[in-house]
Formats: structure tokens, C-alpha cells, sequence
């Protein structure tokens, strides 16, 4: 049996940077950021992509390494100890190691000409630890105390101010779009503010920023001011390391599609909830469900929608299945028999941190009541719906 859990398997898939401490010549510990790692298997964890130089000559005087990964939202995580190894791209041991890892790189937009060498931790032993330094609230002070070495790492790719944008998301509550830029910043461990308002009495801060009275908006750098949650997501992954839409041209425009088809499936949550009579309410679940079949057939062994790394199109997905869930709960709509790859992916992504806290924390309680307030077929199936007083019906 080896000593990475699932759980530990599961922290790593899902934030994938972590701090790699070698030892130093006097024996203190030299910590560097590498990110991006990966589990080879029960015992072995790699980091791709090593280039500080200081690293590889730390680790061939001395091969002790520990590895922190922490999950910014609940600050808990794990320090792996144990003994690594750097392995030279040009090297017979990086050639018969390759075909295993090779997947990672393209994953990660790499390609085995660009990478110098890897780190193969062999992990003998695995400890929990907890840290305040990951909150998303964490001053600009702390970061660069923490993260140093990682903007020094991210010079040489011409990332560093782009890492440190400035971001304000603005949207509202119950919206899916805002719900999509709010977990990608979130997974992508990015410090940003998010401000919420009231459609249907929006502020006039809000108007001279979106006269069309759309939202998400998100505010980078305290003036610029970008529209749709799709367009919004795709800045913020250029703007921040660690890419979550596939390098290849093909695939990213791939990846681009389903978003889109996605927007269509939300759209139908929407009439879900509208819909007044059995019939409209059964016809739109219907063609949600063929939509989903479509899907079905394009998803992969997962867990993820591309395989292995979570992307923005997971991100898009997420609030789609946070809705159907709570839809359910009110009236069975969901044939998991029907869809086993969609139920396997809704289920990875509702687990996600970033997923679970991408929501204000009464945001079942809000659904419900707009589901009330909109007075349609569904609302009859609300818990106390009989003592209920009535209301007018109310838009979206």
C-alpha cells in the first residue's frame, strides 16, 4: 500500500502548485515554488519543468526534499518528505521515464523539446499541516514573502506583472456567469474582490459601468472594465500562471465550443423554473436531457472534461450541475443511469473547493426563493409550499 491517499491524490489534481524545499549547503531549507506537479503513483510525485539552477545543484549535494501544497480556502494540506531526483530532459533515464509523463506536458502546453529536466519525488513520508498564508485575503506583503521565487520563475515567461492584476468581479448572487469567473479565480488561487448588486435595483455606480445591466463585469486594475463571463475567464487564465485552456489552437477552439453549448444547457435551468404548467416544465427538461446526452458522447475517461487537468470548461459546467442538483431535490430530473460519465464529472466538480465556495453560503435558500417567486410548475414541489402565501410572478 503506498503513502499518497486519495485524498492527498485529490489536493494535488486540484491545485497542482506546490513549494519544494531543498537543502542548502549550511542545512537550511531552500524554499522554491515549481509548480506544476502531478502523482506518478502511490509513492512518486513529479514536478515539471524545473529550471532554477540553484535547485538542481541543491538537490545533487544533498537529495532530502519536502513538498508543501496547501488549499488556499480551507488553508489545510499536506508536507510530503522524501527523496527526489532531477532528471535531465537529454538523458536515458528522462527517455525511459517520458512515455509516462508525457500526457502532463501536453497538457500543460509544454512540449519535450522545451522542457530542461524534472523532479521525481520518491515520498516516504506524509504529514498534515495547516497555513494561513494561502487565504485569498492575504496582503500583497505576504504574497511576495511567500510566492518571491515563484514571480523570480515567472520573469524569464514575461508573467510577473501580469500575475499581479489587480481584479474586482461585480455581479449577483443566483447568476451562473458570475458563478464561472468566481470559481475560476478561485481554483486559480488568485487574490481578487467581488462586489454584488441587485438587478433589479441596480446602483448607479453599477449603471456607468454596465448600461446594459449585465453581469459578471470584472474591473482590472481599477479601470478596465470586461463584459461576458466567457471573455472574463479567458483574461484572467492569460493574466495569472498555471493556464487552464489547452495550448493547442484546435483543442482551445474545442474547448471554446462547449462553453458555448454550455450557456444553452444554463438557459434551460432557467425555464426549469419558469415553466407553469407539467407539460412546459417536462418538455424543457427533455431537451435538457438530450442536450446532456450530446455531451455524454463527447466526455472522456475524465475526471475532468479534458482528462486529467480541470479547465475552463470545468469551470463553466460547475454551476450547471450546482443548479440541476438543487432542481432535483425539489423534482427527480436526473437520469444518472442514462448519463454515468456526466454523473462522474458532476460529482468531481461539486466537490471542488473551488466549486463548493464559489457561492454566497445561503445560496440554496436564495434558489429556492426565486424558484418561489417565479410561481411556476416547479414551485408547487418547494418544501412548505402549501403554507405558503402566493406571489406575483417575478422575472429573473
Amino acid at each position: 500500500m503506498g503513502i499518497l491517499t486519495d485524498e492527498m491524490k485529490l489536493l494535488i489534481a486540484q491545485h497542482r502548485l506546490g513549494f519544494v524545499a531543498t537543502v542548502n549547503e549550511n542545512g537550511t531549507p531552500n524554499l522554491s515554488p515549481k509548480g506544476t506537479m502531478v502523482v506518478l503513483d502511490d509513492n512518486h510525485i513529479l514536478f515539471g519543468e524545473v529550471r532554477s539552477p540553484n535547485t538542481v545543484s541543491n538537490l545533487q549535494r544533498n537529495p532530502a526534499v519536502e513538498i508543501n501544497i496547501v488549499d488556499p480556502l480551507s488553508r489545510k494540506g499536506f508536507r510530503f518528505k522524501g527523496v527526489a531526483r532531477y532528471i535531465e530532459r537529454d538523458s536515458p533515464a528522462f527517455d525511459e521515464l517520458y512515455p509516462k509523463i508525457h500526457q502532463h506536458f501536453e497538457q500543460w502546453g509544454s512540449l519535450k523539446e522545451r522542457v530542461r529536466g524534472v523532479v521525481v519525488l520518491e515520498v516516504r513520508r506524509a504529514l498534515s499541516i495547516s497555513s494561513p498564508a494561502y487565504d485569498i485575503g492575504v496582503t500583497e506583503e505576504a504574497l511576495l514573502q511567500h510566492f518571491g521565487h515563484y514571480y523570480q520563475d515567472l520573469a524569464d515567461e514575461k508573467l510577473t506583472k501580469l500575475a499581479a492584476a489587480d481584479f474586482e468581479l461585480v455581479g449577483s448572487k443566483l447568476c451562473p456567469f458570475v458563478q464561472r469567473s468566481v470559481i475560476t479565480l478561485l481554483h486559480k488561487q488568485v487574490k481578487f474582490r467581488i462586489r454584488y448588486v441587485d438587478l433589479a435595483e441596480p446602483p448607479e455606480w453599477f449603471l456607468g459601468l454596465s448600461p446594459t445591466r449585465k453581469v459578471p463585469l470584472l474591473v482590472v486594475d481599477g479601470g478596465n472594465v470586461i463584459y461576458e463571463s466567457a471573455v472574463i475567464n479567458e483574461l484572467i487564465d492569460e493574466l495569472t500562471p498555471a493556464r487552464l485552456h489547452p495550448a493547442d489552437p484546435i483543442q482551445r477552439a474545442r474547448n471554446r465550443s462547449w462553453i458555448e453549448f454550455c450557456s444553452n444547457c444554463l438557459v434551460d435551468t432557467l425555464h426549469m423554473t419558469t415553466a407553469e404548467t407539467e407539460e412546459a416544465f417536462r418538455d424543457v427538461v427533455s431537451a435538457n436531457k438530450a442536450k446532456l446526452e450530446i455531451l455524454e458522447a463527447e466526455l472522456g475517461e475524465g475526471p475532468f472534461f479534458n482528462g486529467a487537468d480541470f479547465s475552463l470548461v470545468d469551470a463553466a459546467y460547475a454551476p450547471l450541475f450546482v443548479r440541476l442538483g438543487l432542481i432535483d431535490r425539489q423534482l427527480p430530473i436526473i437520469d444518472r443511469e442514462a448519463l454515468p460519465k456526466i454523473a462522474q464529472w458532476s460529482d468531481r466538480l461539486l466537490a471542488l473547493p473551488s466549486v463548493i465556495n464559489s457561492v454566497v453560503s445561503d445560496f440554496p435558500e436564495l434558489y429556492e426563493a426565486i424558484i418561489w417567486k417565479r410561481q411556476g410548475y416547479l414551485s408547487h414541489f418547494l418544501q412548505g409550499a402549501d403554507e405558503r402565501t402566493p406571489v406575483q410572478r417575478g422575472r429573473y
